[in-house]
């Protein structure tokens, strides 16, 4: 099984949640109706580009798609780097689709864990 082959299916999950995330009115501001779905495209978002809470500091002044760029453009090697390195450690494509499988529920499971957490705290 090459490395590369398994960075580059890697990146499937998180282009499939940015996809999702930015279905939802990413240029429009949400009416009440709406605000369910714009805070779970929020979450969809920042479980595929975890990098992307550097940029929720309040003096840092960035628009929309600065986040969506810097968000992308700084996750994609994090997952591409874990697709490569499930690669080296399985010898099929098999075992590559259930590890990986298993680090995308677990790694989604602690996003909404922390979040849930945060939002405990805070209210």
């Amino acid at each position: 099984m090459s490395p590369v082959l398994g960075g580059l299916v890697a990146l499937a999950y998180p282009s499939l949640l940015v996809i999702v995330s930015l279905g939802v009115g990413f240029r429009r501001g949400g009416d009440m109706g709406e605000f369910a779905a714009t805070l779970a495209a929020t979450v969809l978002f920042l479980i595929a580009a975890p990098t992307a809470w550097v940029l929720s500091f309040s003096f840092i002044e960035v628009t929309r798609f600065t986040v969506l760029v810097f968000g992308i453009a700084t996750s994609a090697p994090l997952w591409y780097v874990l697709g490569v390195a499930v690669a080296r450690r399985s010898g099929d494509w098999l075992v590559w689709f259930r590890r990986y499988g298993l680090t995308c529920v677990a790694w989604t499971a602690a996003n909404l864990l922390l979040i849930g957490t945060i939002a405990a705290l805070s209210a």
